[in-house]
């Protein structure tokens, strides 16, 4: 019966540890945005905000704003939200009508670098 104790127990602290480690290996991920992917916007935003599902590390994380022809249209660098850093905003100049693309990088608490990007148009 010893055995099958060691067993059962040795099973479940192993479950017990695999769970704990699963979430320090996620990453940083863009859970939303504004504007949105692939929006179409009549007046063109004057911030973009990304929502990411953890803190991200300010010094190592920054996006930009490219228009159609990969040219960079930002000039500041992008901030955490001082009340929630899993928020990264980049202000954005005046925009005229055309397709932009948003291009993060991204470090969270695991130390992990993500990259990413995404399309909007305005109108």
């Amino acid at each position: 019966m010893k055995a099958y104790q060691q067993s059962v127990l040795s099973t479940l602290f192993a479950v017990a540890a695999m769970a704990g480690a699963s979430s320090a290996w996620a990453h940083a991920t863009l859970k939303s945005a504004t504007p949105a992917k692939d929006a179409v916007v009549t007046s063109a935003p004057k911030e973009i905000s990304l929502q990411f599902n953890e803190k991200l590390e300010a010094a190592f994380s920054n996006a930009r704003l490219v228009d159609s022809t990969s040219k960079e249209v930002t000039t500041d660098k992008a901030t955490l939200d001082a009340a929630d850093p899993s928020v990264m905003k980049l202000a954005v100049p005046a925009l005229a009508p055309g397709k932009y693309k948003v291009e993060y990088v991204v470090v969270g608490h695991d130390g992990h670098r993500r990259k990413g990007d995404y399309a909007f148009t305005v109108k």
